[in-house]
């Protein structure tokens, strides 16, 4: 069964989001009058066509015509799904996305497992504070100069030298429903006979929040010499340690607004960055970084700092990390790659240096194309003959990887300056395949809609499958420039709405009526409505394109004047629509006495029009 959402909250998220606020974080938007403009960051040009209207919460590209709200914008800025989109902007807000945009298995699934992990989560940070174990776990703390507020912010907490702490938090009645959610989770180990065990035992331990700051898992340090040094919580229905960063809840929590982040190895790394004030800090989970990592930052900022060991591990993982990174990166954003000296970590370098050098030594790490020149240079021997050949060949499958045209011309023509060869010969024996732009969206006549009303803003919507059936053919009617006028004037000036009764456009059978109709009903059943939670209404439908577009054309009007012509539109439509019946009623010739009445009403309102 498909998962749904609420239109009701995705109006509510969009009525309380700054779409100039989410683009400017990812395009360097400038004031002009009362929109903002920038370079359009779905296509490349020198001028900036890119408007952005804060009071529609509405973009349009005057170049492209790329054109949509806050979650069209992450959804093909940033690649992410609709759910995605909505959850991004939610965890912004610090609101809780409706239980049912899961489905029922993964609500059934999920609904009574994090209220378990918060339970361990508070159980270990009270164990931090009372049990006598905890001292050597204090002290370690101390020594790492983390203080008792940095401790309660991350919830640190510690598990007990005990191998069946866990299992006492439910009392006897419920011990064997808890041993099942525990092991789910992956917090009690359950060995071949049946009998179970703590996974964490004397270690530190840092709960890992998703981006509703729900705990979905756990990395425990060992406090003394020991292996494994640092213990994760497994693969379960809540964590996937490939997806999921350490410390992103709170450093969204903290900042507002954040410029660049930057990814460390452990928890410690990111907690002592925290402690000297630098809270833009996360860290993967005992995995290398991956594409999807990548993904979830870059919704939230276009600067990434990669800060890894400057010894020959900390290399080997700069490689993995630019190969996740050169498909996904583009002029807009950025990534850089910061080596430590020897035998430090950035816990150990930021007590060291402080904060603000070590903020200026991420300032001016190295780019990741000049890492990647540096690294393909150094794998050759440039002072002989087939050297720089030989850094063409090694340098291929990696420019095979950039998907931005502009770096990947740009790559090409650093390539082509250190290998000596032509551009154009180095084009050829590349053989680079340039990258398809994007099919538009196919053209269709805006009033030839589908009879199909929107859902009202309190029912349900799809979020599993966006797809739409295509809207029947109507005959042309040479009022369609009327309804464009009105539906445009609708969408711009949703305020400006009279309250009138406009039932009668459901039966006027012309393209654009219908539409027209739904419109209007809308905004008048529910005040406040934005242009972008207005289109929102019509995204699995074929109009929702073309209403983006009537959504910016120039009307040459204004909030004052809309409504009186809004009214007048409505009183010549309606007068048509009783023209129409009155026609209809005398071309019968006979008639019943019921229809003579109707026809002496049509006439008194004719003329009344």
């Amino acid at each position: 069964m498909a998962g749904r959402i609420p239109q009701s909250f995705i109006n509510e998220l969009l009525s309380r989001v700054d779409l100039v606020e989410i683009i400017d974080r990812r395009v360097n938007l400038k004031k002009a009058g009362r929109n903002f403009t920038a370079c359009c960051p779905f296509h490349n040009e020198k001028t900036p066509s890119f408007s952005v209207n804060p009071d529609k919460q509405f973009y349009y590209c005057f170049g492209c015509g790329a054109t949509g709200n806050a979650l069209t914008f992450l959804m093909e800025y940033e690649g992410q799904e609709f759910v995605a989109a909505i959850e991004d902007l939610a965890s912004q807000l610090g609101l809780q996305v409706p239980q049912e945009s899961y489905s029922q298995e993964q609500s059934h699934q999920h609904k009574d497992l994090f209220p378990v992990m918060e339970k361990v989560s508070q159980f270990y940070q009270q164990q931090l504070r009372v049990n006598p174990q905890a001292k050597r776990a204090i002290q370690y703390l101390k020594d790492r100069g983390l203080s008792g507020e940095i401790a309660k912010q991350y919830a640190i907490g510690y598990a007990p030298e005990q191998w069946h702490a866990l299992i006492k938090l439910a009392d006897q009645p419920h011990q064997q429903k808890l041993e099942k959610d525990l092991v789910e989770t992956g917090m009690l180990i359950e060995k071949e006979n049946g009998q179970t065990y703590d996974r964490f035992r004397d270690r530190i331990m840092f709960p890992i929040r998703n981006r509703r700051g729900q705990v979905i898992g756990f990395g425990g340090r060992i406090i003394d010499k020991g292996e494994p040094k640092y213990l994760n919580s497994p693969e379960t229905p809540l964590f996937h340690k490939s997806k999921e960063l350490y410390g992103l809840y709170e450093m969204r929590h903290q900042l507002r607004s954040i410029d660049q982040i930057i990814i460390v190895e452990g928890y410690m790394d990111v907690v002592a960055l925290a402690q000297f004030g630098i809270f833009n800090a996360v860290a993967t989970l005992g995995t290398a970084t991956t594409s999807d990592h990548l993904q979830t930052l870059f919704r939230l900022c276009p600067k990434i700092i990669f800060c890894f060991d400057g010894d020959r591990a900390g290399k080997a993982a700069a490689l993995r990390a630019l190969n996740h990174a050169l498909p996904l990166i583009k002029d807009t954003r950025e990534i850089r790659l910061m080596f430590l000296p020897d035998g430090e970590d950035p816990d150990s370098l930021v007590r060291k240096i402080g904060a603000a050098e070590f903020i200026q030594r991420s300032d001016q790490a190295k780019t990741l194309f000049d890492y990647l020149i540096e690294y393909l240079q150094s794998q050759v021997d440039m002072n002989t003959f087939e050297g720089p050949a030989q850094l063409v060949h090694l340098a291929k499958p990696y420019l095979q990887s950039i998907h931005d045209q502009v770096l990947k011309v740009r790559f090409e023509a650093s390539l082509a300056k250190l290998s000596g060869l032509d551009p154009a010969q180095l084009k050829q024996i590349l053989q680079s395949e340039v990258t398809a732009t994007p099919s538009a969206a196919p053209q269709t006549d805006l009033t030839n809609n589908s009879s199909r009303q929107p859902e009202p803003v309190s029912s349900q919507v799809q979020t599993t499958s966006r797809q739409s059936t295509p809207s029947p053919q109507k005959r042309n009617s040479p009022n369609q420039p009327v309804y464009r006028r009105a539906i445009s004037l609708l969408l711009q000036y949703p305020g400006a709405v009279p309250s009138v009764d406009v039932g009668w456009l459901q039966s006027m059978g012309e393209p654009g009526a219908e539409l027209l109709f739904e419109l209007t009903q809308l905004i008048q059943l529910h005040s406040g409505m934005t242009t972008a939670m207005l289109i929102e209404n019509w995204r699995d439908r074929p109009e929702f394109p073309h209403l983006g577009k009537l959504a910016n054309i120039e009307l040459h009007s204004n909030a004052q004047n809309a409504p009186e012509e809004l009214i007048e539109i409505y009183q010549r439509l309606e007068k048509l629509y009783f023209s129409q019946q009155y026609d209809a009623l005398v071309a019968k010739g006979h008639l019943s006495n019921t229809e003579k009445q109707q026809l002496s009403e049509i006439l008194n309102r004719i003329k009344e029009r």
